[in-house]
C-alpha cells in the first residue's frame, strides 16, 4: 500500500535562513519575491538534489467533452447523466459502451456512483488505471475563492468567479497561470522554473522549461525562457546551414560570438546571405577582434550576439542530448498505434519528450518541466466521431508514452524513471453535459469543471481524486448551470500544487533551499481554500516515498 501522507521535511538551517530573508523582504509582487529569494538562494550554498524529475503538461485545446471521458456506470450520477444525454442521442455512452475501471478496495470514494467506466476509445487508459500508473482527479477548475451554487446565482453575486469564464483564449490563460484574478505575468510552470532553477539545476547548459508546442502560458518566467523544440528536433536560426548534418554550437561552427572558429557555414541562400551581411557589419564595428568573448561599441550589438550565441548553443546542447538511438522508444510508440504510418501529432510530441528524458544528461537539469498540446477538442458539432478520435489517439500516445519512459529505464539499467516521470492533463474547460440538439450532428458547448489525468510512477493510480459531481442540472434562475455546467469542486491551484510539492521534493523531503511555504510563491492564491503547507485528502494522487 503507497503511503498517501506527504510529511513537510523539518527546517534546517539553510532553510530557515532563506524562509527568514524572503519574509523580511515585505514584497507582495510575486516576480519580485521570486527574484529576490533567486539572489537568497545564490548566496547560500545548496546541495542539488541527487534524483531526477520531469513534469510533462499535456494541455487539450479547445475544452475536452471529460463527461464522456469518465462516466458513471451507476447510482444518481448516472441517472442523471441519462436525463441530459439520452440514449437516443448519438454522444450518449451506455454503461455496457463505457470500458469499466476496476474499483479499489473500498472503492472510489464517490458519494455519486460505485461504478466508472471510461470512454470507448480509451482502452489503454483503462488498462493504465487498472494498473496502478493512472488515476483521475475529478471537477477541477478555475476559481478565485470556494464559491458554492447557491453563491454563483445570487443576485448581487457577493463571491467573485473568474472572469469570462466560458471564453477559450481567458480560461486557457487561467489554467496555465493559476491567477484568474490578476493580469497575467507569467504561468506557474514559469514560477517554479523562477524558484527552483538556481537550486535544482546548478549546472543547467539548457532552459528547465521545453515546449513541444510552441511558445505558450504555462512556462513564462523572466529569468528562466522557454525553450521550443519541434517534433524533429531542435529548430535552427534561418540562413545558418547544417547540410553536414551537425548541429551548430561550441564544439562544431562555434557561434556567432567567436569568428575565429571557422567555417561560419552560412547558408546558400537570401536568408544565409543576409545574415552573412548583418554578421559582417557587427564583426567590423566591435573594438577588439578575434577575442572569444568579443566587446562592442553599443549594447545592442552586443544584444544581439548574445541572442544568436544562446540560440546556436541551446541548438547544439539539445542536438546532442537527441543524438541517442530512439530504436527502443519508436518502437514504444508503434507498438500503441498498429498499423498506423504517421503518428498523430500528439504522439509526436510525447515521443520527443521521451527522447529529451532519454538524453538528460546532456542537459544536465535534475529538474524539467515539458509543455505539449493536442487541439481538436472544441466539439460544438460531430462530436460522436470527433470525440472518439481524440480520444483515441490521446489513449495510444499515453500508452506510448509510458512504454517508452520503461524502455529507457530498460536500456540504461539504472533507476526507474517512471517513477521520476508525472504527465497532467489540463484543459480550458469541460463541456455541457446536454448536447446543443437532437440530430447526429450536434456536440456540446462550454462548460466550467472538468476530469484531469495524472499518470506516472508516484501516482496512486487506481483511484478518483477530487469530488465527482452529481450531474444534475440546475432549475430556476441558474440560467448558466442548467445545461449541466460543473461548479468546480477544487481549484486548479489545489490541483497543481500536488504535482508542484512532488516536483519540489526529494522523496519525503523538499530540496534543500525550499521549503513547504514556498508552494505559495508558486500559487499564491492556495491558501484562499486550504492550508497550503497539507494536501487534503481527497487530492492525494501522489506517493511521494517512490
Amino acid at each position: 500500500m503507497k503511503n498517501r501522507k506527504h510529511q513537510d521535511h523539518f527546517d534546517t538551517r539553510r532553510n530557515f535562513l532563506c524562509r527568514s530573508a524572503c519574509a523580511g523582504l515585505g514584497v507582495t509582487s510575486v516576480v519580485n519575491t521570486l527574484a529576490h529569494l533567486r539572489l537568497v538562494q545564490s548566496a547560500i550554498a545548496q546541495s542539488a538534489p541527487t534524483d531526477y524529475k520531469a513534469i510533462v503538461c499535456l494541455f487539450l485545446n479547445g475544452g475536452n467533452d471529460s463527461n464522456n471521458m469518465l462516466v458513471p456506470l451507476d447510482g444518481v450520477a448516472r441517472t442523471n447523466y441519462d436525463s441530459a444525454r439520452p440514449s437516443t442521442h448519438p454522444i450518449h455512452i451506455s454503461p455496457t459502451a463505457a470500458l469499466p475501471l476496476t474499483a479499489p478496495a473500498g472503492g472510489f470514494g464517490q458519494s455519486n456512483a460505485t461504478g466508472f467506466g471510461v470512454h470507448p476509445s480509451m482502452t489503454n487508459t483503462q488498462s493504465l488505471f487498472n494498473s496502478g500508473d493512472l488515476a483521475f482527479v475529478a471537477n477541477i477548475g478555475t476559481l478565485v475563492e470556494p464559491i458554492t451554487r447557491a453563491e454563483y446565482v445570487a443576485s448581487p453575486r457577493v463571491i467573485p468567479v473568474p472572469p469570462q469564464l466560458f471564453s477559450h483564449s481567458d480560461q486557457q490563460l487561467q489554467w496555465q497561470s493559476s491567477l484568474p484574478d490578476k493580469p497575467f505575468q507569467n504561468g506557474w510552470g514559469g514560477r517554479a522554473a523562477e524558484l527552483l532553477n538556481n537550486v535544482a539545476n546548478p549546472d543547467s547548459k539548457v532552459s528547465m522549461n521545453i515546449s513541444i508546442a510552441g511558445q505558450n502560458s504555462f512556462q513564462v518566467g523572466s529569468s528562466v525562457v522557454q525553450y521550443a523544440v519541434g517534433t524533429s528536433g531542435v529548430v535552427g536560426l534561418s540562413g545558418y546551414n547544417k547540410s553536414s548534418g551537425a548541429y551548430f554550437g561550441t564544439g562544431t561552427y562555434g557561434h556567432a560570438a567567436n569568428y575565429s572558429v571557422n567555417p561560419v557555414a552560412y547558408a546558400p541562400n537570401d536568408p544565409g546571405r543576409t545574415l552573412q551581411a548583418l554578421d559582417t557589419i557587427t564583426k567590423l564595428t566591435r573594438m577588439q577582434l578575434g577575442e572569444t568573448e568579443s566587446h562592442y561599441q553599443h549594447h545592442l550589438e552586443e544584444g544581439y550576439n548574445d541572442v544568436m550565441k544562446r540560440a546556436r548553443d541551446n541548438e547544439a546542447l539539445v542536438g546532442s542530448s537527441l543524438s541517442a538511438a530512439t530504436t527502443a522508444i519508436d518502437n514504444a510508440f508503434a507498438a500503441a498505434f498498429p498499423g498506423v504510418t504517421t503518428l498523430p501529432d500528439i504522439a509526436n510530441q510525447m515521443k520527443m519528450v521521451a527522447r529529451l528524458i532519454q538524453g538528460r544528461s546532456s542537459l544536465e537539469n535534475n529538474r524539467q518541466i515539458f509543455f505539449v498540446s493536442m487541439g481538436g477538442y472544441d466539439t460544438h458539432q460531430n462530436q460522436e466521431a470527433d470525440h472518439a478520435t481524440l480520444m483515441g489517439n490521446l489513449d495510444k500516445a499515453l500508452k506510448g508514452f509510458k512504454s517508452a519512459v520503461d524502455a529507457i529505464t530498460t536500456a540504461e539499467g539504472t533507476g526507474n524513471l517512471w517513477n521520476d516521470t508525472m504527465v497532467f492533463t489540463q484543459s480550458d474547460f469541460t463541456r455541457t453535459l446536454q448536447p446543443n440538439g437532437g440530430v447526429a450532428a450536434s456536440g456540446t458547448d462550454h462548460g466550467w469543471g472538468g476530469h484531469h489525468i495524472v499518470m506516472g510512477g508516484s501516482i496512486i493510480g487506481k483511484k478518483i481524486y477530487g469530488s465527482f459531481p452529481d450531474l444534475a442540472r440546475a432549475t430556476g434562475q441558474d440560467v448558466d448551470s442548467n445545461r449541466g455546467r460543473w461548479i468546480p469542486g477544487h481549484s486548479v491551484d489545489q490541483y497543481s500544487s500536488v504535482i508542484a510539492k512532488w516536483f519540489m521534493s526529494q522523496g519525503t523531503s523538499y530540496i534543500p533551499g525550499i521549503t513547504g511555504a514556498n508552494i505559495n510563491d508558486i500559487f499564491p492564491n492556495l491558501g484562499r481554500f486550504q492550508n497550503s503547507l497539507t494536501i487534503p485528502s481527497e487530492l492525494g494522487f501522489v506517493d511521494f516515498t517512490v
